[in-house]
């Protein structure tokens, strides 16, 4: 069974700047995000701005809502 994250309007920079903000990311941003990189067709920049929120993550300062 494929799982298929699909995020509307927000680009990459907007999505994480208000995960980080509101220090909440749901599971449709997570797998959105996890899709991006496997796309393999990120800049440098927005693959910095995808490890910051799963940094943020590793280190319990986001939570994690449905």
């Amino acid at each position: 069974m494929q799982v298929q994250a699909t995020f509307p309007e927000l680009t990459i920079e907007q999505t994480v700047e208000q995960i980080l903000t509101c220090r909440k990311i749901t599971r449709n941003q997570q797998r959105w995000l996890i899709s991006l990189c496997f796309k393999g067709s990120l800049s440098y920049q927005q693959d910095n701005l995808i490890n910051q929120v799963y940094e943020a993550l590793r280190q319990g300062l986001l939570l994690v809502v449905d």
